[in-house]
């Protein structure tokens, strides 16, 4: 994820060093921010997608480790059950059902397995947390870019006024030369 953030950085700096340049065509520099906003969108909802198959994830999870715990201590309450199964601290409630149990053998294969889920949700949670985090700081630069946007649209909109002005110039000019010529 940190390999991610520095890459994000690095781009942004590109940009921001292309955008600033003088040798840029405003319409390319248009372009080039049109493009950004797309994959800042693109990414949102690969980030949101992914968010949603890690929630989905999470519930199953914790469906599996009811049934396991259940397995282990077939004597549990249901408070008992969600009790080790939401507490952070599950493994352990866990493995004092297995120790309490007749079947050992299986029930310790059962905690192993529950132990690296409950890692592996850890991971995936925090994972969830820096994919936030960048999806903010995205957002936050393509806000940014919106007042150069609308700089850059001005001024290509100034700079059409003015070549349709010249345009108008130039005819007069024609017709005034043409004029003159026919006078000499």
């Amino acid at each position: 994820m940190s390999q991610v953030n520095s890459e994000m950085r690095a781009l942004r700096e590109l940009k921001n060093q292309y955008m600033s340049s003088h040798s840029v065509a405003n319409s390319q520099k248009a372009l080039l921010q049109s493009r950004y906003q797309k994959v800042g969108r693109d990414v949102k909802a690969l980030l949101t997608a992914y968010s949603k198959v890690s929630k989905d994830y999470s519930t199953q999870y914790r469906e599996k480790l009811k049934k396991q715990y259940r397995i282990a201590n077939p004597s549990a309450t249901e408070e008992e059950v969600d009790e080790a199964v939401y507490n952070d601290d599950a493994h352990q409630a866990f493995a004092q059902a297995v120790s309490n149990s007749s079947r050992v053998q299986n029930a310790t294969r059962v905690l192993s397995s529950v132990k690296q889920r409950h890692d592996d949700v850890k991971k995936i949670a925090k994972t969830i947390e820096e994919l936030a985090a960048l999806i903010q700081e995205l957002s936050e630069l393509v806000d940014e870019q919106q007042v150069q946007l609308d700089s850059i649209e001005d001024a290509v909109e100034a700079s059409n006024t003015h070549v349709q002005s010249a345009q108008v110039a130039i005819g007069e000019g024609i017709v005034l030369a043409k004029k003159t010529r026919k006078c000499k």
